[in-house]
């Protein structure tokens, strides 16, 4: 009930919906016991009596309570639809926001799976619950309370009968509430593990057909189905006593009332009406309790629900900016690492985090500390090291004046992306710090920092709408000359012209209808049009041709003339020309300088160097 009420605050809107909701609830329940003491009154004075004018009478009233009755249960299913639709409404939205505030921190924890069924499956169980739960909860309570009264009004004894049945039957009830509850909040956690595992394989299905790990995805999904088949079976057969119980129960009661009431018939203590309608308030009394399983079992699932949603809007941010941030509308690019040492927090557990492309990395035997976007859990959680207590970045420091290029080179897992995600401040340093034209990025307003950063990652991600859109996202009012300038500086212009509509031709989710080529160039055309004072190239060539990346660099030679850039790249034809080349081993920059410095200095560069051109490291220095 805990999370429940917390989640109470959505309805303050609909207050006055709510109120009318009320009363449209209490007016039909109100016929409704109306009924036994209006059939009271047509046995007693009308059939007894032979009295058929009373017989049409009260036959009368009892048509117009029902009438009235229908037409506020009318009323109520208006008001039931616009208070649950409300407040999933309200719920989605600021799940949204709140989820959009959220760091990378936050989002390794809360994986996209887990985060999907919780802003759709939860929201719906809290709004099913609102529309027709809570109606029903409060329909029952009135009806059972109104029944005890009016019995009590018939005759004190026999309403001990309804009293003993109730009490019997809401100890019931509790002891099922108290074992159903967790049920369902481990049934709702097992469906976000197997809305995960879909999640994964859909954004990596062709890794998965590539490595033909077919069977293990269809083993691993079995066995999360299975889980949530077995726990779902077993709060069934907790739900399924319920009905048998209370039906027991109620027919006890009819027949202690049938035969103690008969006999205070026989002797002249009660009229025949008023033993059937005491009969009638015992059923009225124990009909709501016999549907009152479905309600505890939807009250069950919402108070789960809630409890998963509330955990979403309760997290707080872990990347959180100062009482007064600095701003800037643009920046120098100076950049400075003064001794940073970083690592990733917390352990997950391997089978919720080893998605279809990560399944796929570990086979190749790579450690996936470099946090590449992939498509899968907000580009964070899929090679993600399991265990979050190793260094990624240790003592990293160097600096970069404004305009110059840096370069990072290493193997998988040495550290580069990660690196280069410290410095929009995506994550926050374990120790050391970053400086940003002489600021520290802690002291920056998030915001404004990563306006002035553009990035594009190893995994283009593109969005449903146009290609005019996703060009533009960074600056949505950008003129289509100014997206198409960046687009021409992409080499993305010609292929985007032969597109039936241009730039107005439609991206599909994910940019499926493109090729891989395709999309890494419209990704680059919108960090250039976005103007970032700084701008990263996580190997973001690495899915074009030689020529068309050749093209590319041309264009970025220019482009990049003035702008502090920082390259990630496999190919080290690359960064030939960078004003520093960092080589990182282990997290560590093992080598610093400029191409020829290195080939001089660094045995590591040298062997990058010549296992790239196919040649021995002794033959490095006739080419």
């Amino acid at each position: 009930m805990k999370s429940l009420s917390r989640v109470a605050r959505y309805m303050r809107p609909y207050t006055w919906v709510a109120i009318i909701g009320f009363l449209t609830v209490v007016l039909p329940v109100s016929m409704e016991l109306l009924v036994p003491r209006l059939l009271q009154q047509v046995i007693d004075k009308g059939i007894r009596a032979q009295d058929m004018a009373e017989i049409v009478r009260y036959s009368g009233i009892m048509f117009g309570s029902a009438l009235i009755g229908s037409l506020a249960t009318l009323g109520q299913g208006f008001c039931r639809a616009r208070i649950s639709q409300g407040i999933a409404f309200d719920m989605r939205n600021d799940l949204f926001q709140h989820i959009q505030s959220l760091s990378w921190v936050n989002l390794d924890r809360l994986q996209t799976g887990q985060l999907m069924t919780r802003i759709s499956s939860d929201v719906d169980v809290v709004r099913m619950f609102a529309s027709a739960g809570l109606a029903l909860l409060i329909r029952a309570l009135l009806m059972v309370f109104g029944s005890l009264i009016l019995t009590m009004l018939l005759d004190l004894k026999l309403s001990l009968i309804i009293w003993s049945m109730l009490v019997l039957a809401g100890f019931l009830i509790w002891s099922i509430m108290r074992l159903a509850g967790p049920r369902f909040t481990v049934v709702q956690h097992k469906l976000s593990r197997l809305n995960t595992i879909v999640q994964e394989n859909l954004a990596g299905v062709r890794v998965v057909k590539a490595y033909a790990r077919e069977p293990y995805e269809i083993e691993r999904f079995g066995r999360r189905n299975q889980d949530l088949r077995d726990e779902n079976i077993d709060v069934g057969r907790l739900m399924a006593t319920v009905m048998p119980v209370l039906l027991i129960l109620t027919n006890v009661g009819s027949v202690a009332v049938i035969w103690w009431g008969g006999l205070d018939t026989i002797y002249g203590r009660l009229s025949v009406g008023e033993l059937i309608a005491f009969n009638n308030y015992l059923m009225i009394g124990m009909a709501p309790l016999l549907l009152l399983s479905n309600t505890i079992m939807m009250f069950s699932r919402a108070e789960a629900s809630a409890e998963r949603v509330l955990d979403v809007l309760e997290t707080t941010p872990a990347i959180q900016p100062v009482a007064q941030p600095h701003r800037a509308k643009s920046i120098s690019g100076r950049v400075l690492f003064e001794n940073v040492t970083f690592r990733y927090e917390g352990v997950q557990e391997e089978d919720d985090i080893m998605g279809a492309q990560a399944v796929a990395i570990n086979r190749n035997g790579q450690d996936a500390h470099n946090g590449h976007s992939n498509g899968q859990n907000n580009g964070q959680n899929n090679g993600r090291a399991i265990n979050g207590h190793e260094d990624v970045l240790r003592g990293v420091s160097f600096a970069v004046e404004p305009g110059q290029r840096i370069a990072l080179l290493g193997a998988t897992g040495a550290g580069k992306s990660t690196l280069i995600h410290l410095l929009p401040r995506f994550y926050d340093t374990a120790q050391g710090r970053i400086l940003v034209d002489g600021v520290d990025v802690r002291e920056w307003e998030p915001s404004a920092l990563r306006a002035n950063v553009g990035m594009v990652l190893q995994e283009a991600t593109l969005f449903s709408g146009t290609i005019r859109q996703n060009i533009a996202y960074g600056r949505p009012d950008a003129p289509l000359a100014d997206v198409m300038a960046a687009a021409q500086a992409a080499q993305a212009h010609d292929f985007i012209t032969r597109m039936p509509d241009g730039y107005d031709s439609r991206v599909e989710a994910g940019g499926t209808n493109l090729s891989g080529g395709q999309k890494q160039r419209i990704a680059i055309a919108r960090a250039l049009l976005a103007d970032p004072g700084i701008l990263v190239l996580d190997d973001c060539t690495s899915a074009v041709d030689m020529e068309t990346e050749f093209r590319i660099q041309e264009a970025l030679d220019t482009l990049m003339a003035g702008r502090t850039t920082f390259i990630i790249a496999q190919r080290i034809s690359s960064v030939l020309n960078a004003d520093q080349i960092l080589v990182l081993e282990k997290g560590r920059i093992s080598a610093q300088g400029t191409h020829a410095q290195l080939l001089a200095d660094s045995a590591t560069y040298r062997e990058i160097f010549a296992s790239q051109l196919g040649v021995d490291e002794s033959e490095i220095a006739t080419l």
